[in-house]
């Protein structure tokens, strides 16, 4: 009878720990992705976008602005497009402030040019991310989008 009770407790205790190091792990292992490329660490290859933003210049749209998130690592970073030349963006992870940016033309499939940045650990925090674009004569008046936090 008490071999038993302990092998019970002991089971209970390795079930609990178990459950305690996954909770954590997702946590601990999307903090280690912190400043890291979406593309390199396969990030990206969960993504989503979890919003968006269209960006304008001169009172037309010239590019949107995008909060990516990855559910495998749970990740967040900002991913700009635009039909000028000059555009970059930012995430921000609203719990501490840090942010990480993007800037500089990379050419799409589609044929325009956008950015991302590096990402930042979004387990258990919120992130939203902003954007500036131009058409090739200038910026919008009103400055920098921002998406919805998620």
């Amino acid at each position: 009878m008490r071999t038993q009770t302990l092998f019970g407790r002991t089971a209970v205790i390795a079930v609990a720990s178990a459950a305690l190091a996954t909770g954590f792990t997702g946590s601990a292992s999307a903090a280690s992705y912190d400043g890291q490329d979406p593309i390199s660490s396969g990030c990206s290859a969960s993504a989503i976008t979890a919003a968006s933003r269209a960006l304008y210049a001169k009172g037309a749209q010239v590019g949107t602005v995008e909060l990516r998130y990855s559910t495998a690592c749970r990740t967040t970073w900002v991913r700009v497009f635009s039909d000028g030349p000059n555009f970059g963006g930012y995430v921000n992870r609203v719990q501490d402030g840090t942010t990480q940016w993007c800037g500089g033309p990379s050419i799409a499939a589609n044929g325009q040019e956008y950015c991302f940045s590096a990402m930042l650990n979004d387990a258990g925090y919120t992130s939203w991310a902003a954007g500036y674009a131009s058409d090739v004569i200038g910026y919008d008046e009103s400055g920098t989008h921002t998406t919805s936090a998620y």
